[in-house]
């Protein structure tokens, strides 16, 4: 006869999705395949600091002036846009997120093919207008990708954000842009990256993992993000 005895028991007996319901509730989760890889850009306009900050953030800005433009930073780089996707590889707009102070455009420009190979920027979308720069935060449904203008992705393209301040006052505040590159049948992602150096603009070449940069120009330290081992957020 087999012993019988008390078994210890652990969990709920079912499968834990909460972490899966709540961020389903917060936001919409973002699961990335091995060939993807998330793309932040955005810029913070303020005078809480004296600029240039040392160590310096690059999308950390002054205050933008009435009718000034501003291109989005890229996280990773610090370099601004416009950002080219090559040939093989597929941009699919994720998030947008923005809050300011005054009365804010934003603009969404392309070309394919990228500039690089012969292309022109033209204006795409307007992403969104907020009078007296209310908060805005959107997963879209309907997206701005590189696959409605090329399902293949045979074609290389660049991609351009352009934020507008059109109130009376120098704007404050900040703004987020998400997307993801995927891979399409081609070659892994590359293991090195440029990165801007936001107070001397030298561009220095750097494993893409780095987020703690010394400037070989300048000598002086700079901050930038690393979005290559994300998977999930």
């Amino acid at each position: 006869m087999a012993e019988i005895f008390p078994v210890e028991t652990r969990g709920v007996g079912k499968p834990d999705y909460s972490r899966e319901v709540s961020a389903g509730r917060e936001r919409a989760g973002i699961s990335l395949k091995y060939n993807q890889q998330l793309l932040a850009w955005g810029l913070c306009w303020t005078d809480m600091v004296d600029h240039p900050q040392v160590p310096a953030v690059p999308w950390v800005k002054p205050r933008l002036a009435p009718g000034a433009p501003a291109h989005l930073i890229d996280f990773a780089t610090g370099v601004a846009v416009p950002y080219v996707t090559p040939a093989g590889y597929a941009f699919t707009m994720v998030q947008k997120d923005w809050t300011c102070n005054e009365d804010i455009e934003i603009w969404l420009y392309g070309s394919t093919p990228s500039e690089a190979d012969g292309g022109s920027l033209v204006l795409i979308a307007c992403p969104g207008i907020s009078p007296s720069g209310d908060n805005v935060y959107v997963n879209p449904v309907y997206t701005y990708t590189s696959l409605t203008l090329d399902p293949t992705s045979a074609y290389s393209h660049s991609w351009d954000v352009v934020v507008v301040n059109k109130g009376v006052g120098d704007m404050e505040g900040g703004i987020v842009f998400a997307a993801i590159m995927e891979a399409v049948g081609t070659s892994p992602f590359p293991d090195t990256k440029q990165c801007r150096c936001p107070l001397c603009q030298h561009l220095q070449t750097v494993k893409v993992g780095t987020t703690i940069i010394v400037c070989a120009n300048c000598g002086e330290t700079y901050y930038v993000q690393d979005f290559s081992k994300i998977r999930g957020l």
